[in-house]
């Protein structure tokens, strides 16, 4: 049985009002439905989202939840990749995917009038595709390229290798990509198998933002059911990772020019306030021109052009990054001043004219990010399918609001202590 849609409506504290109608809708607890009447745009952003993503791929086969996002496109029951594109395009629409370590995510952007066209396309790829071994070898050679331009950008190897060491032995260290060694072994067989244990309509979220009334798009979903399939009982299930602290330094030599510095910590889960919390302490770190590091690494001492933090939460971890590339001339010295500053903030916290701009940055992201229709029905998505939660806006800017300074110094402390995080340096030869 279907459940009530929940609605909520957001109206910011100043005159301009905003009205904006949320439904979700449970199908048998398994297949979710998540939309946002949005009645001033002519256009729409739907998404099918798949709680499958790198950490689900087969041991070996590293990659082949990618591989298969790219197959679906080339070919369907009824159409080739050709006349897909086409029939996109003739109805103005653009069409996309991703897939990332949890879920994958094909989504379109289109006007309204078309959108019964551009709905019957995207669920036809989705969930009617046709895998043949030739499209297979296409993508692995595409792919193929796509690793290695990777491996020439020095920020992606950096990063690979600081998760690789983070997650060890974890599914979640496995590479989006995978490698050329993981994808040459991947057959069709392996694609159809991985197919239908992920694509089966158990834990699957469609998501539509625009001007659309929920009960139209159940109604679709429901004439869909028999092209979705059959909804199977079983869930992702998926092994938990156990944090182990990996204070260490790591120095490595590699063929590019510059030296390259990753600072990285693997944390644990947490709920939406700490997510805010870790959301602030990485825009305070990093993330702008007023962040600690930027302000002495590259405004005070003019040692490095770029330096920055970013997280990712999933959905049993979380973790934080700070990467900066200098001159290897100045390597030894942006490290400890990047040190350094690491210590004084969690000895000492952020300072409450630090946290009230955090806060301003953070409500300003999240409400403009509303009239982004794509952000806003990914950000549905990734909620639903990664943190199991309703993404409720008026909820996360309530949050924001009434962070106070010792939660975020706590946390801080709590977290982000120096002694824990990995420290790798990469040197030219």
């Amino acid at each position: 049985m279907a459940k009530k849609g929940k609605i909520f409506k957001y109206k910011p504290t100043n005159s301009d009002s905003i009205k904006v109608v949320s439904n979700l809708t449970k199908i048998n607890d398994k297949l979710t439905v998540i939309t946002e009447n949005s009645p001033y745009f002519n256009s729409f952003a739907l998404g099918i989202g798949i709680k499958v993503g790198s950490r689900d791929d087969f041991i070996g086969k590293e990659g082949i939840a990618h591989l298969l996002e790219h197959c679906v496109f080339r070919r369907t029951k009824k159409h080739i990749s050709s006349e897909i594109n086409e029939l996109f395009e003739k109805n103005g629409a653009y069409a996309n995917a991703f897939t990332t370590k949890e879920y994958t995510l094909f989504y379109v952007r289109g006007l309204k009038h078309n959108f019964l066209n551009i709905w019957d396309l995207l669920n036809e790829i989705v969930f009617q595709p046709q895998f043949e071994r030739s499209d297979l070898q296409k993508e692995k050679s595409i792919i193929r390229e796509e690793i290695r331009s990777y491996n020439e950008d020095p920020e992606e190897v950096t990063f690979d290798y600081a998760e690789k060491l983070l997650f060890g032995s974890s599914s979640l260290s496995h590479p989006i990509l995978g490698t050329i060694t993981s994808l040459n072994k991947i057959q069709i067989d392996d694609l159809e198998q991985f197919y239908d244990k992920y694509y089966s309509g158990s834990e699957i979220t469609i998501s539509v933002v625009g001007n659309f009334e929920h009960s139209y798009i159940l109604e679709l979903v429901s004439r869909n059911q028999q092209l979705i399939g059959e909804l199977k009982n079983d869930k992702n299930q998926r092994e938990q990772i156990s944090i182990i602290n990996q204070g260490f330094k790591k120095t490595l030599s590699s063929k590019f020019y510059q030296t390259h510095l990753i600072f990285s910590i693997l944390l644990p889960k947490f709920d939406k306030k700490e997510r805010l919390l870790l959301s602030i302490a990485s825009l305070l770190i990093g993330e702008s021109a007023s962040s600690r590091l930027y302000k002495t690494l590259r405004e005070k001492y003019g040692l490095v052009y770029n330096v920055f933090s970013s997280f990712t939460t999933y959905s049993d971890c979380s973790t934080i990054h700070i990467y900066s590339s200098m001159n290897p001339r100045k390597q030894n010295r942006s490290y400890e001043i990047l040190l350094k500053e690491l210590t004084e903030i969690h000895k000492n916290g952020f300072t409450p004219n630090e946290l009230n701009l955090a806060k301003e940055q953070l409500k300003a992201s999240t409400i403009i990010s509303l009239e982004n229709l794509s952000e806003r029905m990914q950000s549905l998505i990734k909620s639903e399918l990664v943190y199991g939660t309703y993404d409720n806006l008026n909820e996360t800017i309530s949050l924001i609001e009434n962070i106070q300074l010792n939660e975020l110094n706590k946390f801080v402390f709590n977290y982000l202590n120096p002694d824990f995080w990995l420290k790798i340096i990469y040197v030219p030869k």
